[in-house]
């Protein structure tokens, strides 16, 4: 009776609110919609979430990892290098990477010996360790190949998974070790442009150029390769200049490594001679000391010295290896290499003019260039008179190849001093600072000229190309001392279209060459950096677009008077 009551007042009441049983049903259902929705809402945060963590945040890595710091540049993927025409010289692929869930690594030891029948490189207990550290995650391995990863897979076993990764190859190998260098395992630049220009590389879409030219490249070290398996030689190295540009077109240094082994490789392997080998150059610093002597006005072409004795310096006696016992010229001091000539016209200049001189060259601090990997310059405590006389025909200074190169570029090259560069040049070249005059730059170009044609450079002539240069052999140091019978020997040869016209510069360097049968047991420059120069210009002529000239190569009238030639 009491729920008969109930229905009938609950009906009146409806009637007296004027609410329908049937909108009080479509309410109730609004409601169980509405909560079932906010339901779903919030299982699909939560779903969204921990799929965050586990492909952002990797199982477990602390949220700051994933932080953007937008004072930092935005990493896109390293950037390609490439040579001057295109060609790749580093590039980067996508590899996989193993890591394991410590946390779900049931037997450490079962885990590491089947992981070890795919990868048998790895260090089981080394490996036994690490897999029994309880921590979420650790390497395992590094840029497998997709084999190893297919073979990791079919072993099946929990806790083991993979991540992409990038890996630096360099498809050339060893063509360009010293110049590109190499990267760590996480693709930061360790050495040469691959560190110097890290941020350019991990920042930039474009690929960097640089002003090597593989061709070249390939013809230097091939050349200079064979030079020190025929001459006996520990080692060498080699550049091929732009005088015009100040373009670095070709450079390598040997012994070199694979830059894509490069924990394989030696110090002496990884050492660059080009740039950071220091060494005391023998007769090639003349080039210098003759043009400081003329452009200081100190001595013109006419001027002649006393080379008939010995000259006495201290304790020491400066000699000529092949002496002439007569007074010669600025011209045959040149020619003939004589220690004793050059000596003088050096003290004439003065100590402090040949300073300068050597100053505004680049000799006295570390050159600028795109290599981390660059050397200082070895300079006399005191530069006095004997420091001055030993200067002058290429002890008492050490500096690397690349500062000569840079050094006799400027003083052929019309006197413009061009910095040097790996990065390949976009539009006109910058001027340069005036260290020599035209005069002068064109009077050592005629006396290099003169070299190749009755001196010491005569084995790297090539029968219808202008070629001027200047041979150097040094006593390598032992101590405090010299060793006798051991020799640094070097060539310096400018390629051109004539005397108005130089353009390439070609460097050989050999360490130790060894005295034979065939060289008449001379170990100096002439007998062995000369045709190893000589040979590569030969060859890089061609691709350079030189072609030989039939004309008889014809010194000016006036130039061979002036020096009695």
């Amino acid at each position: 009776m009491e729920f008969q009551s109930f229905s009938s007042n609950s009906s009146s009441f409806s009637r007296e609110r004027g609410i329908s049983p049937f909108k009080g049903a479509l309410d109730c259902a609004r409601t169980r919609l509405l909560i079932a929705s906010v339901f779903f809402c919030f299982a699909t945060l939560i779903i969204a979430g921990r799929l965050f963590m586990v492909t952002v945040l990797r199982d477990g890595a602390e949220p700051a990892l994933v932080e953007q710091d937008l004072s930092k540049p935005v990493y896109m993927g390293r950037a390609n290098i490439t040579d001057r025409n295109g060609e790749v010289l580093a590039t980067t692929i996508i590899t996989s990477s193993l890591h394991a869930n410590c946390k779900i690594i049931q037997n450490p030891q079962v885990v590491a010996d089947r992981i070890l029948t795919v990868l048998p490189n790895l260090k089981r207990n080394d490996l036994i360790k690490r897999l029994s550290s309880n921590r979420r995650f650790i390497w395992i391995a590094r840029h497998l190949t997709p084999g190893q990863r297919l073979n990791i897979l079919r072993l099946g076993i929990p806790g083991l998974s993979f991540m992409r990764d990038e890996r630096r190859i360099y498809p050339q190998g060893r063509l360009a070790a010293h110049i590109l260098g190499y990267t760590d395992v996480d693709n930061h630049g360790i050495s040469g442009v691959e560190k110097s220009l890290d941020t350019s590389l991990r920042t930039k879409a474009e690929p960097v150029q640089l002003s090597l030219d593989l061709r070249l490249q390939h013809i230097l070290k091939d050349e200079i390769s064979k030079g020190i398996q025929e001459f006996g030689a520990r080692g060498g190295c080699g550049i091929i200049f732009d005088v015009s540009t100040g373009e670095v077109l070709g450079m390598t240094s040997l012994p070199d490594f694979d830059p894509n082994h490069a924990s394989q490789a030696t110090q002496d392997e990884l050492f660059n001679k080009v740039t950071l080998g220091i060494y005391e150059m023998g007769s090639t610093m003349k080039v210098t000391n003759t043009a400081m002597a003329l452009e200081s006005g100190a001595v013109t072409l006419a001027s002649e010295f006393d080379a008939t004795h010995p000259l006495q310096v201290g304790r020491f006696k400066v000699t000529d290896f092949r002496g002439r016992n007569e007074w010669l010229n600025v011209a045959k001091i040149f020619v003939y290499s004589s220690n004793i000539g050059a000596a003088k016209m050096a003290l004439k200049a003065g100590s402090e003019k040949q300073k300068n001189f050597m100053q505004k060259l680049g000799y006295l601090n570390a050159p600028q260039f795109e290599l981390p990997e660059v050397g200082a310059p070895l300079l006399p405590k005191i530069w006095n008179d004997p420091a001055t006389i030993t200067i002058s025909y290429g002890y008492g200074l050490s500096i690397s190849p690349l500062q000569l190169v840079t050094g006799v570029g400027t003083i052929i090259g019309g006197g413009l001093k061009k910095f040097p560069t790996l990065l390949k040049r976009q539009g006109q070249a910058p001027q340069g600072e005036r260290v020599v005059s035209e005069k002068t730059s064109r009077i050592m170009r005629e006396l290099m000229r003169l070299v190749v044609k009755n001196g010491t450079s005569r084995k790297a002539n090539v029968p219808g190309y202008m070629i001027f240069a200047k041979t150097g052999t040094a006593n390598l140091r032992a101590g405090r001392g010299y060793q006798k019978d051991k020799v640094m020997v070097n060539f310096v040869g400018v390629l051109g279209n004539g005397y108005d016209k130089p353009r390439y510069i070609v460097y050989v360097m050999l360490d130790d060459p060894k005295r034979l049968q065939k060289t008449y047991g001379f170990n100096n420059a002439g007998w062995n950096a000369a045709p190893i120069g000589g040979r590569i210009i030969a060859r890089m002529a061609p691709i350079l677009g030189l072609a030989p000239s039939d004309k008889e190569d014809e010194m000016p009238d006036a130039f061979l008077r002036s020096v009695k030639f």
